[in-house]
């Protein structure tokens, strides 16, 4: 009885340890890119979500939006530092999903030139 206890609550804890991995990974981006934005365009559409233009990434035009559910905040963040890239030449860092033909920003950075 005590073995078949023991035997079950690692299954559970090997259990736990794998879906915790699994899920790790499915929330990892799909494509990540780190380039110049010297030719990026930055555009905004009704409301605050901003585009990102010609950005090298392999979706169409290298388009790549944030999800329409981030806050402003998080959309003039982003805004905010594609302008400081570009006023200071360093390069970003972003990390994207391809969702129905649609490339959705789930991460970014700045690094130094």
């Amino acid at each position: 009885m005590k073995n078949t206890c023991l035997r079950r609550k690692a299954m559970i804890i090997c259990g736990s340890v794998v879906a915790f991995s699994t899920a790790s990974a499915a929330s990892a981006s799909q494509y990540q890119l780190e380039s110049s934005v010297a030719a990026w365009r930055i555009q905004t559409y009704t409301g605050t979500t901003i585009a990102l233009w010609y950005t090298g990434s392999s979706c169409v035009s290298g388009g790549l939006t944030l999800p329409a559910s981030e806050s402003a905040d998080r959309n003039k963040l982003l805004a905010a530092m594609v302008l400081s890239a570009k006023a200071t030449g360093a390069k970003m860092a972003i990390g994207y999903d391809v969702d129905n033909g649609s490339c959705i920003i789930t991460d970014f950075a700045i690094d130094g030139p």
